[in-house]
């Protein structure tokens, strides 16, 4: 599965899976519904936390060259205008990124005052972070473009989130499903929201029925040896009381046999219903249900 994904799913998301594929002795439905509603609350909670989605407060894109950053308008990068007017440039060389304090403003790493630094991305591995006041912002990678991402503390969002609302938890909506192998792995075209289109690895389909009927998905993840599988998932909820852009899944590998379980009371909002500087994949055509999954997360309202 394309890392870059596990990490910003796993950032939003935490404990997503809970149960193994196989169960020797399932809750009783009290004790599910109790177990989802703990992971709904956790689900809250970290949102909450100030690294969250609801701490994005810019995107920006960064060609090659040397661009001034700042909250004044005259910026090439241009902060919100609770940042400093004036707070340094970041120079982009090819893969190599260097940034540099401007005099009137303190900018730190690791809480120690920088002048001049050399900026890892996300891609391998952590980013290098800086910080000014209650901003902080890093470099990221996505799919060959390079973006600077910038998240504030005290962002407004914080103020307005008062969790998220879910359909009514049911543990008809946990169903079993059999994971069918490809004899050798396919690629599956992902959309996002930038409006690209990447590849990635689909070792095999999920089968499962809802309601007497069969239906697939297209889990990312090699089952052979990863812990989980990712599901970008669509339905017919998807533009009324959930996000248009579709949810997101995690589910065990299957076991020994090819069975695992997907439980859509686990069916969670990507970071882009929390703001528009996040960079979502969107549901492939694969992945579209045409049927509604009343089941898990719905829409969230922001006044951000």
């Amino acid at each position: 599965m394309n890392c870059k994904i596990i990490v910003i799913m796993l950032l939003l998301a935490g404990d997503l899976v809970s149960c193994s594929s196989s169960e020797k002795k399932p809750p009783s439905r009290a004790e599910y519904r109790q177990r989802i509603e703990q992971w709904h609350a956790r689900r809250a909670e970290s949102l909450r936390q100030e690294d969250s989605w609801l701490s994005l407060a810019g995107l920006y894109k960064i060609a090659a060259g040397r661009h001034t950053i700042g909250a004044d308008s005259s910026h090439d990068i241009v902060f919100p205008p609770e940042a400093a007017r004036h707070i340094g440039t970041i120079t982009r060389n090819d893969t190599v990124f260097t940034f540099r304090s401007g005099p009137e403003t303190s900018v730190t790493w690791n809480g120690e005052k920088v002048t001049e630094k050399t900026l890892l991305t996300d891609n391998p591995g952590r980013p290098t972070v800086l910080a000014q006041d209650s901003f902080f912002w890093y470099v990221i990678e996505r799919r060959g473009d390079y973006y600077l991402r910038l998240k504030n503390r005290n962002h407004p969002a914080f103020r307005f989130f008062n969790g998220i609302d879910h359909f009514p938890i049911s543990r008809d909506w946990r169903v079993k499903a059999r994971f069918q192998f490809f004899e050798e792995p396919r690629t599956l075209s992902i959309p996002d929201v930038l409006g690209n289109v990447y590849q990635d690895s689909l070792y095999g389909m999920l089968n499962f029925t809802l309601n007497g009927k069969p239906f697939r998905l297209a889990p990312l993840g090699n089952p052979r040896t990863d812990n989980q599988l990712f599901i970008i998932l669509g339905d017919k909820t998807n533009g009324k009381t959930t996000y248009g852009g579709g949810r997101y899944l995690y589910i065990a590998p299957p076991d020994a046999e090819g069975s695992t379980y997907i439980d859509f009371n686990k069916a969670y909002n990507p970071p882009c219903v929390f703001t528009s500087f996040a960079t979502c994949p969107l549901p492939p055509v694969r992945n579209r249900l045409p049927i509604p999954i009343q089941a898990g997360e719905k829409m969230v309202n922001l006044q951000n």
